[in-house]
């Protein structure tokens, strides 16, 4: 169902897209980064997997507002997963 919103909701919704905008350009960046660095790109991992967490996050918050509770449940489900692999990649390089 497509509808327009107004007011907070419209501005949420805003803020999200442009937050999804400047992170996806930070994980790409960082992506040719460990590509590039291979072996000296350890603390990579851990930020690339918390900006995908982040990404997904709120897109998952996106998806409650406009009333789409199985897409942002498994998109909540995804950025669990990949804040564990953060932790995990962490305590790994720690």
């Amino acid at each position: 169902m497509q509808f327009t919103t107004t007011g907070s909701y419209a501005r949420t919704k805003q803020f999200i897209d442009y937050l999804n905008i400047i992170l996806t350009v930070a994980v790409c960046v960082i992506f040719i980064a460990i590509v590039f660095l291979r072996g000296r790109s350890g603390v990579l991992f851990p930020i690339e997997f918390l900006l995908g967490a982040i990404v997904n996050g709120s897109n998952a918050v996106k998806k409650y507002v406009t009333y789409e509770p199985v897409k942002g449940g498994i998109l909540t489900g995804v950025a669990v997963v990949l804040l564990i692999l953060c932790i995990l990649t962490w305590r790994a390089i720690a």
